[in-house]
């Protein structure tokens, strides 16, 4: 009996580590990490009877209630049975924060959390430079797994020159926080080791990745990281204009790409052509505050948000508009407020406010808060699900409290 109970829990011990581990590498294995990680949980929680623990943190209650809302708003969505249990499905993620946290607790092994993350990162790090610099060729592979349906990785990377499993802005995201962690973990543990590994995936993200959210967050956390080991106030001043002078004045030739599609999505939204990136995220953004308008309380319900954006394009004349019409306006703010209204929406910023406000004035805890932020802004962080079920577990490691490297 004793021994069972110890290989369970060896089992339980790894669980998130390995889905970490993976998240960069395989959606497949890291959802059945996740899977066997809630399951765990819940059972622990039974056991030891401490349904309390999962209540004890004020944000723990925001994220009960935001699930909750989305399940009772069934009663008045506009959307089909199928988009609301989609979304359903997909924010279901509020309700593992508590589980997960209390599960790292009981485990004790947010270390090695963080430690498998960094297996993972480094490994996919070496096959994205391997990728760009052509050291090896991944077509052959990726025919190989669309050819006997096993993943279109091929197609969801966008033919991104970097991305390696996952899309640009999933693995540029990750990419940003991990080059922030290592550069953490360097000032801490004077280990060069760190500090290669956080240069080499800032530069990847800077140089390399084409995610614009991932550019933006990488120099807010680098910002962020130096800002707190300088004391000396014109340093700190400098540090803050070379960063800011970084956001707009990169010299490469990925600056000129970017610069080229900006000018280009602008010309585009001059003629009313919204189908590009920015200006998608604009005329999704003009729809949720519209929604905000008609619905301002409880919103439209679960699901709600492709409905919306029919209703608006109909209702405005818009040409070709099959082509704006989604469940994800890319932007966290936009898609509960639709869903849920200025309660939903209230809720989600108190969520923000707990996560900032707990954090108190540790980098690390910081860092984690400011990359669900920056990520809620540019994309909808908890309706996607790799990039959600990320933020999900590092939000649990914000909450252990004698985190140790």
């Amino acid at each position: 009996m004793l021994q069972a109970q110890n290989i369970i829990y060896k089992i339980n011990l790894y669980l998130l580590p390995l889905a970490l581990f993976f998240i960069l590498i395989s959606p497949a294995l890291t959802n059945i990490f996740i899977v066997l990680s809630v399951l765990s949980s819940l059972i622990l929680i039974i056991k030891n009877k401490d349904t309390k623990k999962i209540f004890e943190e004020k944000v723990f209650i925001i994220c009960f209630s935001i699930f909750i809302l989305l399940l009772l708003s069934y009663m008045y969505t506009i959307s089909e049975f199928e988009q609301y249990y989609e979304i359903i499905k997909k924010y279901i993620k509020f309700l593992y924060i508590p589980l997960f946290v209390y599960f790292i607790r009981i485990q004790n092994n947010s270390a090695l959390t963080i430690k498998y993350f960094i297996y993972g990162c480094t490994l996919i790090l070496f096959l994205s430079y391997c990728k760009y610099f052509e050291i090896i060729n991944f077509s052959n592979f990726y025919n190989f797994l669309q050819s006997f349906n096993i993943s279109q990785t091929k197609i969801k990377i966008i033919e991104n020159n970097t991305a390696v499993f996952q899309n640009y802005i999933i693995q540029g995201i990750v990419f940003s926080f991990f080059s922030f962690l290592c550069l953490y973990l360097f000032i801490k543990k004077s280990n060069f080791i760190y500090l290669i590994l956080s240069l080499l995936s800032f530069f990847n993200v800077l140089f390399m990745n084409d995610s614009r959210t991932a550019y933006i967050l990488i120099l807010i956390l680098f910002g962020l990281c130096l800002f707190s080991i300088i004391t000396n106030i014109r340093i700190k001043l400098s540090v803050i204009v070379f960063f800011s002078a970084l956001l707009f004045t990169q010299v490469s030739e990925n600056l000129e790409f970017r610069i080229k599609t900006l000018t280009s999505d602008l010309a585009h939204m001059q003629s009313n052509n919204y189908n590009s990136s920015l200006g998608l995220r604009y005329i999704w953004a003009k729809v949720g505050l519209d929604n905000l308008k008609n619905k301002p309380v409880l919103g439209f319900g679960a699901g709600s948000y492709k409905n919306t954006c029919e209703i608006y394009f109909t209702r405005n004349d818009y040409s070709q508009y099959d082509l704006y019409v989604t469940n994800n306006p890319h932007n966290e703010f936009v898609s509960l407020s639709t869903q849920l209204g200025c309660i939903g929406l209230s809720l989600f910023i108190a969520f923000l406010y707990f996560l900032f406000r707990d954090s108190g004035r540790e980098v690390l805890y910081l860092g984690i808060a400011l990359t669900v932020l920056i990520s809620s802004i540019f994309n909808s962080a908890f309706y996607d699900n790799m990039l959600g079920l990320f933020l999900v577990i590092i939000i649990s490691i914000l909450y252990q409290r004698d985190l140790k490297f």
